[in-house]
């Protein structure tokens, strides 16, 4: 089932921890996070079988910057409580247009946006088109596995 984007970019009190984050190789979807999330972070440090798990991907034209820690741009602004902010205009998107030439390529996909996945260890950059899918996939402790307990075989 999918998720408003808007869930999370307007939810201040709900906090996201990374489960897994893969940059694949296929056509459509090359940039893909799992997170646990949770309302409170309480429940994610005790790994609490009711927190969330929600998948969020971004399309084939998306270019992912990296961390804070990595590109050493403090950003001014961004200090937010949201779990996920898009920003039409920031220093990243600037510099993707000097020296990227974004405002050159792929000018038929529309405007490019900034977008900042915040986690409760880390902070992750994407640059993209598109917003991008947010899906839910239910409680961590709901597996839809039933087990049945046989007395005799």
């Amino acid at each position: 089932m999918a998720i408003d984007l808007n869930f999370l970019t307007t939810t201040e009190d709900y906090v996201l921890d990374t489960e897994s984050f893969q940059m694949k190789g296929v056509a459509y979807y090359p940039l893909e996070w799992s997170f646990f999330g949770a309302s409170d972070p309480t429940m994610l440090l005790t790994w609490d079988a009711e927190r969330d798990r929600i998948l969020i991907r971004f399309e084939q034209y998306a270019v992912f910057l990296g961390t804070i820690e990595d590109h050493g741009m403090e950003e001014e602004g961004l200090r937010s409580a949201y779990p996920v902010v898009k920003l039409k205009t920031s220093r990243f998107t600037r510099f993707a247009a000097e020296n990227m030439g974004t405002e050159r390529i792929n000018t038929y996909r529309g405007e490019l946006s900034h977008y900042v996945i915040r986690t409760i260890e880390q902070e992750f950059h994407v640059l993209a088109y598109e917003d991008p899918t947010v899906l839910d996939l239910g409680k961590v402790g709901d597996t839809g596995v039933v087990i049945e307990v046989v007395d005799e075989a």
